[in-house]
């Protein structure tokens, strides 16, 4: 064995023993990153998807709008959503019979005490759309923030009825300001919304 290929070896120990003596703080850094993660958590983005959702109707058959001008106060309510007053269409489906329904929600919206950064996670507005009580269309959806604001939502869905009776299905909204870091006073402001429901085979 040669001089050159000592040193070469000799080198090459160096840096293995380096690497093995920082492996415990690397592993202890690993560890860091998750508490660090939910400090950082985004209500906004964080919430698992539905997937892609596809609907295929056919001829229109009835339409149903509900509407209201009058400004709406809002106020925290402890992260539980809160139905809309007025914002509720009942459209019944022929015995026997089926009905796709596709429902759009449009509105102003506004949320107010919280501290404006433009830097996530944002304090938001949430809307969502109920179909029989069971929520429909995008699940975590920012309909109103102090960076910015969608001002509409859809969601459709295919209902039925049993052989021998109508059946009525029940189309609502529900709203709720998330506080991300609970530290606000969150209030808010939803005015001129519009609720409709377009039934089609």
């Amino acid at each position: 064995m040669n001089r050159r290929t000592v040193a070469v070896l000799a080198a090459l120990a160096t840096v293995l023993a380096v690497a093995g003596a920082a492996s415990p703080v690397t592993a202890a850094a690993q560890s860091v990153p998750r508490a660090v993660a939910l400090l950082d958590e985004d209500r906004a983005t964080d919430a698992g998807g539905n997937g892609p959702v596809a609907c295929n109707g056919g001829a229109q058959e009835q339409s149903f709008t509900v509407s209201d001008n009058a400004p709406l106060t809002l106020a925290e309510t402890g992260m539980m959503f809160q139905p809309l007053p007025g914002a509720a269409i009942t459209v019944t489906t022929p015995a026997a019979d089926n009905d796709q329904l596709l429902v759009l929600f449009t509105a102003e919206g506004r949320v107010q005490g919280q501290p404006v950064t433009y830097a996530a996670p944002l304090d938001f507005l949430q809307i969502q759309i109920l179909i029989d009580g069971v929520p429909v269309g995008a699940n975590d959806l920012t309909f109103t923030s102090g960076a910015g604001e969608s001002g509409a939502t859809q969601a459709c869905k295919r209902v039925a009825a049993p052989v021998f009776a109508p059946a009525p299905h029940v189309v609502e909204v529900q709203w709720r300001l998330v506080d991300q870091a609970g530290a606000s006073m969150l209030t808010g402001i939803l005015d001129d919304w519009t609720l409709s429901v377009q039934v089609s085979a």
